[in-house]
């Protein structure tokens, strides 16, 4: 009988992240450099939300009292009730959590301390990863 897998073996392990003191523009700085759609935000170490492409857009649509994302910082933007998981839990629980509840990406905690992040980009790559080598065959040149 084969294992259920954890969640970490699909999740990005120790992701990129902010405080939350940063500014918004160099956050979009961070994540372009690192090609990320998402930043845990902690304060000192202790894991405070969420940053996302989506909360910065925000930020740039008109109306808001800043003139621009260079005034605002991650914790003014950030989502700050972001699902967390436990480093050992299995993955189809995780999934079945993140379909469930509309969820884009949890954050996966050892010991109260952030260990990683699981995107839905994660668990794409990680279902593909897992089709390619169920369904095609090992000598298939077009498997790289």
């Amino acid at each position: 009988m084969r294992h259920m897998p954890t969640v970490t073996e699909m999740m990005t392990a120790f992701p990129v992240h902010v405080e939350e003191a940063i500014s918004l523009d160099d956050a979009l700085h961070l994540m372009k450099e690192h090609r990320c759609h998402h930043l845990p935000v902690l304060n000192h170490h202790d894991v405070v939300g969420l940053l996302t492409l989506a909360d910065i857009e925000l930020a740039r649509q008109p109306g808001h009292s800043a003139r621009d994302i260079k005034e605002l910082t991650v914790g003014d933007m950030c989502q700050r009730s972001v699902p967390q998981v436990d480093l050992h839990i299995r993955l189809d629980v995780v999934l079945d959590m993140m379909a469930d509840e509309g969820l884009d990406a949890v954050l996966i905690m050892r010991h109260d301390r952030l260990a990683g992040i699981l995107t839905a980009q994660d668990a794409c790559r990680g279902f593909a990863h897992w089709l390619k080598k169920e369904y095609l065959p090992d000598n298939d040149p077009s498997v790289a």
